[in-house]
C-alpha cells in the first residue's frame, strides 16, 4: 500500500466520523441554543466538508501538468491554510457574538438561562469520538513518516474539537453544581461567553501555527520538520563523505525536494562520484518518503 493509499483511507474514515459529529452537534445546538456548542458543531461541519475536499486533493496532487511539471502538491498546504483561516475567523466571530449577548444581559438584567440537560453526555461522547479521529490520523501519518500535511491538519483540528468538547463538558458540570438563584447564578445567562472565550484562548494557537507551517510549504521555505530533516540529513552525510557539501530540504505536501550544494570544483572524477552517490541517496530516502527529487548545485 502506497503512502497516498494510506492517506486516502485515513481521510475517508475521518469523513465518516466527522459526519456523525456534525449531526450530533447540530442536534444539541438546536436543542440548547448555546453558542459554545454552535462553535463545536461548526468545527465538525468544517471538518466534514473539508475532508471531502481533502480526499479529492489527495487523488490529484501528484498529477503533473505543463504548468506544474512537478505536480499539484501545493494544493495540500493550500488546503491547510484555508481550513485553518476559516477556523480562526469562526473563533473570533463566536467570542464577539457571545460578548454582545453577555453585555446586553449585564446592561438590562434580562436573558434566557442555558439549557444544560443534554450537554454533559454529548460532550463526553464528542470528546471520545474526536480523540479517536485525531489519534487515528496521527498513527496513520506516522506510518508514512509524518509526511502528510493534510493528515497532520486533520489530527490537529479534531484534537481542537475534542478539547472544546472537554472544556464545555467540564464547565457544564461545574454550572450544574451552581444554584441559579445564588451569587453565581448569572453564569446561567452569561456562561456561554466565558466558556467560548476560554475555548478560543486554549485552541487558537493550533490553527495559527498550522497557517504558518502551510505558508512555509507553499512559499518554498526549507522544511522545519525535525524527523524529516534528521533522517535525510543522515543519509546525505553518510554517502557524500567524499565531497564538500551543504544541503537544503524542501517539503510541499507529500513531495520532498533535496537540493545538495557541492562546494568544490567539478571534475570528471567528482562527477562520476556524485552520480553514483545520488542513486544511493535517492533509493534510501525513497524507501521512507515516496515522492522525492534530488538536485545538485555547484558553487
Amino acid at each position: 500500500m502506497t503512502q497516498k493509499d494510506i492517506e486516502k483511507r485515513a481521510l475517508i474514515f475521518t469523513t465518516f466520523m466527522n459526519g456523525l459529529l456534525t449531526c450530533a452537534g447540530l442536534w444539541v445546538y438546536l436543542t440548547t441554543g448555546i453558542q459554545a456548542l454552535f462553535l463545536d458543531f461548526f468545527f465538525s461541519f468544517i471538518a466534514l466538508v473539508s475532508t471531502f475536499a481533502a480526499i479529492i486533493i489527495s487523488k490529484i496532487s501528484n498529477k503533473k501538468t505543463r504548468s506544474f511539471p512537478e505536480g499539484l502538491q501545493f494544493l495540500e498546504p493550500l488546503y491547510s491554510v484555508f481550513k485553518a483561516m476559516l477556523i480562526v475567523t469562526l473563533l473570533i466571530f463566536s467570542v464577539v457574538k457571545t460578548a454582545i449577548s453577555t453585555y446586553q444581559y449585564f446592561l438590562t438584567g434580562n436573558g434566557t438561562p442555558l439549557n444544560l440537560t443534554p450537554v454533559l453526555p454529548y460532550t463526553i461522547a464528542m470528546f471520545i469520538l474526536c480523540s479517536t479521529i485525531s489519534i487515528n490520523n496521527t498513527i496513520q501519518n506516522k506510518r508514512i513518516s509524518n509526511v502528510s500535511t493534510m493528515l497532520r491538519t486533520e489530527a490537529k483540528i479534531n484534537f481542537i474539537d475534542g478539547l472544546q468538547s472537554l472544556i464545555i463538558g467540564f464547565a457544564t458540570f461545574l454550572l450544574l453544581l451552581t444554584n441559579i438563584n445564588g451569587p453565581f447564578g448569572f453564569l446561567y445567562y452569561t456562561g456561554d461567553f466565558f466558556v467560548t472565550t476560554i475555548l478560543v484562548i486554549v485552541t487558537i494557537k493550533q490553527p495559527i501555527s498550522e497557517i504558518i507551517e502551510a505558508f512555509r510549504e507553499i512559499a518554498g521555505g526549507v522544511s522545519k520538520d525535525k524527523s524529516i530533516n534528521g533522517f535525510i540529513g543522515n543519509v546525505i552525510s553518510k554517502y557524500l563523505v567524499g565531497a564538500k557539501h551543504s544541503y537544503y530540504i524542501y517539503k510541499k505536501g507529500m513531495f520532498i525536494k533535496l537540493s545538495i550544494i557541492i562546494e568544490e570544483p567539478l571534475n570528471s572524477e567528482l562527477y562520476q562520484y556524485l552520480i553514483e552517490k545520488r542513486q544511493k541517496i535517492f533509493h534510501e530516502v525513497k524507501s521512507k518518503y515516496e515522492n522525492i527529487t534530488i538536485d545538485y548545485k555547484f558553487r
